[in-house]
């Protein structure tokens, strides 16, 4: 799940430290904090069209700034600061339950300073087809027959199926297997 916010260095305090006081003067840490650390653009996040264009009718941006010349507004969009809640729980080492916890606690963010965090619900690669992301059949083979026979982008959808869609093993297995065998096939002239 992705979130934005309108400022640059953002942070969101999911979890706080606890710790009790040992005798010696030290202290012992019971609960570790947990963060969500946003990357701003400006520092090389990436920032995906639907989300630029969600951000920019979302946010105020007050007290935007100017160019050199005094009089062009420089870009919003180097204010804005990206998280993504896979990408840290793999950076971070964090189980499911913890990254639920993450998203959670940011989903009631959004809702609770609209200002500071914007959820971002939509994907910006669409699914092959709309109940896609529901498909349950026993047999993988009849999905990828179907996205064949579509016409669809195999390598595009399997990035769909890793980044935004549900991250089925056995379908992710498949898409693998049938993009090799099609590029097996591709004779060169």
């Amino acid at each position: 799940m992705r979130f934005v916010s309108q400022y640059p260095l953002y942070r969101f305090q999911i979890r706080p430290q606890r710790q009790k006081a040992l005798g010696d003067g030290g202290i012992e840490v019971t609960q570790e904090p947990i963060y969500a650390v946003f990357a701003p653009v400006y520092g090389g996040a990436m920032l995906y069209e639907n989300e630029l264009a969600e951000s920019l009718r979302h946010f105020d941006f007050r007290g935007n700034t100017q160019g050199q010349d005094e009089a062009t507004p420089t870009d919003p969009m180097q204010r804005l600061s990206v998280f993504d809640s896979q990408e840290a729980a793999q950076k971070e080492g964090w189980d499911e339950e913890t990254e639920k916890l993450v998203e959670n606690r940011l989903i009631q963010a959004a809702q609770e300073v609209p200002t500071e965090v914007l959820v971002v619900a939509d994907t910006p690669i669409a699914p092959p087809f709309p109940r896609y992301d529901e498909w349950d059949g026993p047999d993988t083979e009849m999905l990828i027959v179907k996205l064949i026979e579509d016409g669809h982008d195999l390598p595009l959808v399997l990035h769909y199926e890793r980044t935004f869609g549900p991250r089925r093993e056995k379908i992710i297995a498949a898409l693998e297997e049938t993009i090799e065998l099609q590029k097996e096939n591709i004779v060169a002239a």
